[in-house]
C-alpha cells in the first residue's frame, strides 16, 4: 500500500501547483468530449456518474491497439485471462470471469461497439479508427437493465463526415507483431455532401502470442485478427436521419498458455487449442424530428457469432491425455424505440420514454476426448428481455437538478442440456442425460440523481440506484440434479454514489472524484466441481455482499507542451460466508475481482507537431480470481512508454509495453491437473511480457 499512498499524496500536492503556479500559456481549447453510453448523452464535464473516457488522441498517445491495452488503467475495471484477448470484464467486482461449456451467456458488464452488442465477446475490441472508449461504472439500470449491473463499456467508432478523410497505419514489433490498417470516408453525393456519407475501416494483424510450444516446436498461441467496419449516414430530408453499420470480424487465434511448471513462456501441449471468433453484425438507427419538441429514435441491431474455444486438458504430452473442444453459435437481436423531449417547460425540464427488446439464442457443442472416452455435452439457451423505461429531470433552480429514472423488465429463459458418453474401450454408450430448466422474473430498477453546479466549471452529484442481475438457468447436464440447482434467483443491488468533477485554470486542470457503496443481495456465485479435464459448472446464490471505495482521476497541463495525468482507485469488499444447496462453501472474505487499489501515473511532452514522448506507470493490488478458492493474482507495477515525431500528416511512434518486463498473472486456477494423484495446485496464466514496436500513421 505504500506506493499508491505516496501517489495520492503526490497528486494532492501537485494539483494546487497546477492550478496556482503553472506558467500562463494560451488557454487550451478543445472540442468537449461527450459521453454517449449513458441514457442521456452529455459532455464529460457535466455527466453525474463515475466514467472514464479515452479519446482518439489519448489512444494514439498510448499506442493502444486493442481495448485490452487499457483495462488495467481504468479505475476498478478488472478482467479475467484464460482467453487470447480480454473477453470477460468486471466492474467493482461485478461480472463473469468465464463461459466454459455449460455456462450460460449471462453478463453484468455490457460491451458495445457503437450500437452493436458484443457483451461477453470482447475479443474483437480493436481500437483502430475508434473515436473514443467509454467506461461507465455502477449499475446502469435505466439505459441497459439486466446486462449492465456492473456497468457499460462502449467503443465509439469514427462517423462518416461530409468531407473526405482517412488514415493508414502500419505496426511492427516484438512477438512477430505485424498489423496494417486503413480507414477512409466522405460524401457519396458531391452536390449534397451531408445527404449520404460513408466510412470504411479495415484492420489485419498477426503475432505469435508470447508462447512457444516446445513439444511441437511452433507458435501454437499465435493471433491472426481481421476486422472490417462500414458506416453509412443518410439524411434524406430535414425530418429523418438514418445511420447504418456493418461489422465483420474473423479472429483465428490459437490458445495454448498454461504449463504444469508455470514458467510463463513455454508450453508442452501435444494437442494445442484455439480461441476463434467470427462475427457478422449490423445495426440501423433512425431519428425523426417531425413532432414539435419531441424526437423519435429507433435502434435495431443483430449479431451472429461463431466461436471455438479448445485446449489440451493436461497441458502436456506425458500425462492423462484429453482434449476439450467447445463450439458455440450465438444470435443477439436488440430493438429500442424511444421518445425524447427536445424542449420542455414547467416541472419537468427533460424526459425520455422508451421500450426495449433483446433476444439471445445460443447453442453449443462440446466434446472432451481421451483414449478411452468421448464425453459430449450439447446445450441450447434462449432468453427474451422486454422492458419499458423512462427518465425525467426537474430543475429546482438554474444550478440544481433532480433526475429520476425507472425501468420495468421482464425476462424469460428456457434451455436444455444433453450429456453423452461413449466408452471406446468397450464400444458402448452410457445412458443419455437431458435437463430442461426454465426461469422467468419481472425486474424493477431505477435511479435518483441530484446534481448541483458548484460554479461554471464544477459539478457535484449524489445518486441512489437500484439495479439487478437477473436470475437464470443451469444447462450443464453433468450437474447433480439432486444437489446442484437447475435455476438460481435474481440478485438485487443498491448503489450509492457521491462525486465531484470540474476544471480550473482555463481548463489546464481537470479532475473528478467519486465515492461509492454497492450493496448486493442474493449474490450470484458461479461454481464448479471436478478435477483434471472433467468438470461441471453451475451458478447458485450465496448470501449478501458489499463493495465500497473510490475512483479519482486528474489531468494537468504544466506547460504548453507538457502534461501529467493520473487515476487512483480503492476498493474494499465483503462476501458473507455461504453454503450452497449441494454443500459447497465459500465467502467469509473479500469478493473476487476487487483489488484493494489500482493507479495510473503518466506524463507526456510534445506539441501537436514535432517530437513527443510519454511514460506511464500502471499498478494493481492482488486480487482473487474466484469466490470458491483463495489463490490470488499477484500485485504488479507496469511501465509503458512512447517516443516519436508528428508532422502535418505523418506520425512515427516507437513504443514499449511492460518496459521493465514485469512478470504478473492474468488468470490463476487452483485445482488438480497432474496425474496420477491430481493434487490441487496453483496454476498461473502470465500477462504479456516486454514488447517493443514501431507504428507509422498517415492521416489525410
Amino acid at each position: 500500500m505504500q506506493l499508491p499512498t505516496r501517489l495520492l499524496a503526490l497528486a494532492l500536492t501537485t494539483l494546487p501547483l497546477c492550478a496556482q503556479t503553472a506558467p500562463e500559456p494560451a488557454p487550451i481549447r478543445l472540442e468537449p468530449i461527450r459521453v454517449t453510453a449513458d441514457l442521456w448523452a452529455a459532455p464529460l464535464a457535466r455527466i453525474p456518474a463515475s466514467v472514464t473516457v479515452y479519446d482518439a488522441a489519448a489512444l494514439r498517445a498510448g499506442a493502444v491497439r486493442h481495448f485490452g491495452d487499457l483495462v488495467d488503467q481504468i479505475p476498478n475495471l478488472t478482467w479475467s485471462g484464460g482467453t487470447s484477448r480480454p473477453r470477460y470484464l468486471q466492474i467493482r467486482g461485478l461480472g463473469e470471469n468465464s463461459q466454459f461449456e455449460g455456462e450460460t451467456p449471462d453478463s453484468a458488464v455490457r460491451f458495445l461497439i457503437d450500437d452493436l452488442d458484443f457483451t461477453g465477446l470482447g475479443t474483437i475490441g480493436g481500437t483502430f479508427d475508434v473515436q473514443q472508449v467509454e467506461v461507465l461504472r455502477g449499475p446502469q439500470a435505466g439505459a441497459f437493465g439486466a446486462n449492465a449491473a456492473g456497468g457499460v463499456v462502449r467503443l465509439v467508432t469514427n462517423a462518416p463526415t461530409p468531407y473526405w478523410s482517412g488514415q493508414a497505419e502500419a505496426t511492427v514489433g516484438g512477438d512477430a507483431l505485424v498489423t496494417g490498417s486503413l480507414a477512409v470516408g466522405g460524401p457519396l453525393v458531391a452536390a449534397q455532401p451531408e445527404e449520404l456519407m460513408l466510412r470504411v475501416a479495415v484492420s489485419q494483424g498477426t503475432s505469435n502470442g508470447f508462447r512457444r510450444n516446445l513439444t511441437l516446436n511452433r507458435d501454437t498461441n499465435a493471433r491472426d485478427e481481421f476486422t472490417a467496419r462500414l458506416r453509412l449516414t443518410w439524411n434524406p430530408n430535414k425530418l429523418w436521419r438514418w445511420e447504418a453499420a456493418l461489422l465483420a470480424a474473423d479472429f483465428a487465434n490459437g490458445y495454448d498458455e498454461f504449463a504444469l511448471d508455470n514458467n510463463g513462456r513455454s508450453t508442452y501441449s501435444d494437442q494445442p487449442g484455439a480461441d476463434t471468433q467470427r462475427s457478422l453484425a449490423t445495426s440501423l438507427r433512425g431519428t425523426w424530428r417531425g413532432w414539435d419538441g419531441v424526437r423519435l429514435t429507433t435502434v435495431t441491431s443483430a449479431a451472429r457469432t461463431r466461436s471455438r474455444y479448445a485446449y489440451d486438458d493436461d497441458w502436456t504430452a506425458a500425462s492423462y491425455m484429453g482434449f476439450s473442444d467447445l463450439h458455440r453459435l450465438r444470435w443477439v437481436v436488440n430493438e429500442e424505440l424511444r421518445l425524447d423531449s427536445e424542449t420542455a417547460a414547467g416541472a419537468i425540464s427533460r424526459w425520455t420514454l422508451g421500450a426495449f427488446y433483446s433476444g439471445i439464442d445460443e447453442s453449443t457443442r462440446y466434446t472432451d476426448t481421451d483414449p478411452g472416452n468421448i464425453r459430449g455435452l450439447k446445450t441450447a439457451y434462449r432468453s427474451a428481455n422486454t422492458a419499458l423505461f423512462g427518465q425525467l429531470g426537474h430543475d429546482f433552480s438554474p444550478r440544481t437538478r433532480l433526475v429520476a429514472g425507472l425501468r420495468l423488465e421482464r425476462i424469460d429463459m428456457t434451455g436444455d442440456g444433453t450429456k453423452t458418453r461413449y466408452r471406446a474401450a468397450r464400444g458402448i454408450f452410457d445412458p443419455v442425460v437431458v435437463i430442461r430448466p426454465a426461469f422467468a422474473d419481472t425486474l424493477v430498477g431505477g435511479k435518483l440523481t441530484l446534481e448541483h453546479d458548484l460554479s461554471d466549471h464544477g459539478l457535484a452529484f449524489a445518486s441512489i440506484t437500484r439495479g439487478y442481475k437477473a436470475g437464470g438457468i443451469n444447462i450443464d447436464a453433468r450437474i447433480d440434479i439432486n444437489a446442484d440447482p437447475l435455476t438460481y434467483g435474481t440478485e438485487t443491488l443498491w448503489n450509492y454514489e457521491a462525486g465531484l468533477r470540474g476544471h480550473w485554470a482555463d481548463q489546464r486542470l481537470t479532475g473528478e472524484f467519486t465515492a461509492f457503496c454497492l450493496q448486493r443481495r442474493n449474490t450470484q456465485v458461479r461454481d464448479s466441481a471436478g478435477f483434471g479435464g472433467n468438470y461441471r459448472f453451475f451458478t447458485d446464490n450465496g448470501d449478501g455482499s458489499r463493495v465500497y471505495g473510490l475512483e479519482a482521476a486528474a489531468a494537468c497541463s504544466l506547460a504548453k507542451d507538457w502534461s501529467v495525468r493520473g487515476s487512483l482507485a480503492f476498493m474494499r469488499s465483503e462476501l458473507a460466508a455461504f453454503t450452497l444447496a449441494n454443500g459447497n462453501t465459500g465467502g467469509g472474505r473479500g469478493l473476487a475481482n476487487t483489488p484493494r487499489y489500482g493507479y495510473t501515473l503518466a506524463t507526456r511532452y510534445g506539441a501537436e507537431r514535432g517530437f513527443f514522448a510519454s511514460a506511464e506507470l500502471v499498478g494493481r493490488a492482488r486480487q482473487f480470481d474466484s469466490n470458491n478458492q483463495n489463490e490470488a493474482r499477484r500485485a504488479f507495477r507496469v511501465v509503458n512508454a512512447t517516443l516519436g515525431h508528428a508532422g502535418r500528416a505523418w506520425t512515427f511512434t516507437l513504443w514499449a509495453k511492460n518496459l521493465l518486463n514485469e512478470a504478473y498473472d492474468k488468470r490463476v486456477y487452483f485445482f488438480g491437473n497432474a496425474a496420477p494423484g491430481f493434487i490441487e495446485a496453483r496454476y498461473e496464466d502470465r500477462a504479456d511480457p516486454l514488447q517493443i514496436g514501431a507504428t507509422a500513421a498517415y492521416r489525410f
